[in-house]
Formats: C-alpha cells, sequence, structure tokens
C-alpha cells in the first residue's frame, strides 16, 4: 500500500536549518527535529519502506518507523488511511518503541552501514531501547 506523506506546509514544528536531526524544548517537551536535507521524496521513501506498527493493522497503522542515517524516525496519521507526518523520535515517559520494532530498526541499521550511528542515538535518546537491543547487537 502506497503511503502520502504530509509535510504539514504550514508547521514548521519538525524542520530545522541544520543539517542533522535532533531536538529542541518548548518548555513542556522535546520536539523532533528533521535535517534541512529531508525532502518530501525522501520523506515519503523511508514512510513507504518503514515498520507498521501494530503490524497486523497495514492498512490504518498508528505509527510507522524507520532509521535513517542511524537516526529513528516515527510517522503518525494525519488523516487516518490517507497520510502520515513524521519526526525523530525520543524516548518519554510512557511512551517507548516496541521491541520488535526496535529489532528491525537495528537489522536495517546494519543492513545499511549505519548501526554505528544508530547505536549512537538510540543510547542518547532511546536509551531504554537501546538496553533491549543491546545484547543481541554486540
Amino acid at each position: 500500500m502506497l503511503r502520502n506523506y504530509d509535510p504539514g506546509e504550514l508547521r514548521t514544528k519538525h524542520k530545522w536549518k541544520k543539517p542533522n536531526a535532533g531536538f529542541v524544548s518548548d518548555g513542556h517537551m522535546e520536539i523532533g527535529k528533521c535535517p534541512e536535507t529531508m525532502d518530501l521524496k525522501l520523506a515519503e521513501k523511508l514512510l513507504n519502506g518503514g515498520i507498521v506498527y501494530p503490524k497486523e493493522n497495514d492498512i490504518q497503522p498508528q505509527r510507522i518507523y524507520n532509521v535513517y542515517l542511524g537516526v529513528v524516525y516515527r510517522a503518525e496519521p494525519t488523516q487516518p488511511g490517507v497520510s502520515f507526518h513524521g519526526f525523530p523520535e525520543k524516548e518519554i515517559k510512557g511512551r517507548r518503541v516496541p521491541p520488535t520494532v526496535l529489532f528491525q530498526l537495528a537489522k536495517k541499521a546494519q543492513a545499511d552501514g549505519t548501526f554505528q550511528l544508530f547505536k549512537t542515538w538510540m543510547k542518547d535518546h532511546l536509551p531504554q531501547g537501546w538496553k533491549i537491543v543491546a545484547p543481541k547487537f554486540r
């Protein structure tokens, strides 16, 4: 199923003018920022090549995850079943990337040669997830 990426033309919340992904604080929470090199074509490629969660809900997933240059991205529906918007992922209390997804992301990072970057991102931004993944990927 081909999915559409919604760049959120009127919102610049998840984009900045830096070459790397990262986070900024708005006082209440940290907001993921995509690198300036993330264009619509790349975003749609990541969306359509991503890991659907939950897996049994492939038509209207709650989230789609992918890894690019070691950075874990999460996309959520903007219009269920129609379009998604994505951003860099970071653990917060009560919301973590499911372990089955983490293992798939680690395998993707290994396959594309960015596992060391992935490991750094995981340690910095998804530390509980890294504790789950690390024993299998040493």
